[in-house]
């Protein structure tokens, strides 16, 4: 019966270590092992590239920004020389008017001076006669 025992003790510890071998083998040969790892690298890549895109987004969106900032000051400026121009036309204007006043008063004047001499002329040559 101590035979039996030990023939026993070495069938089980035999097939125990064909179990661990087995299994040991079956774990490590598992391809989805290698497929976990290189699906791992491949989702630790798309994170990185995900990563670069929203950082080259995001300069993007900041550079459109400034530039929308940008052209807000300059259409600021655009419409103040608006009014300024339009100030000027308008300061124009009345000169223009002014001196087309002074215009119609120098003819005025001028014919109403080219009327006296008319008239002192006709004078001279009545009394010269």
């Amino acid at each position: 019966m101590e035979q039996r025992k030990k023939t026993c003790r070495i069938v089980a510890i035999i097939v125990a270590l064909l179990v661990l071998f087995v299994g040991a083998w079956y774990l490590l040969t598992e391809p989805n092992i290698h497929d976990q790892r290189e699906r791992a690298n491949d989702v630790r890549t798309e994170l990185s590239n995900t990563g670069n895109a929203q950082r080259d987004a995001q300069s993007h969106i900041d550079n459109a920004g400034q530039r929308i900032d940008r052209s807000v000051e300059l259409a600021d400026e655009i419409a103040r020389g608006i009014d300024e121009a339009e100030s000027r036309i308008e300061d124009s204007a009345e000169r223009n008017a002014e001196c087309a006043e002074l215009v119609a008063d120098s003819e005025r004047r001028i014919a109403e001076s080219k009327s006296i001499i008319q008239s002192i002329r006709e004078r001279a040559r009545q009394d010269g006669k």
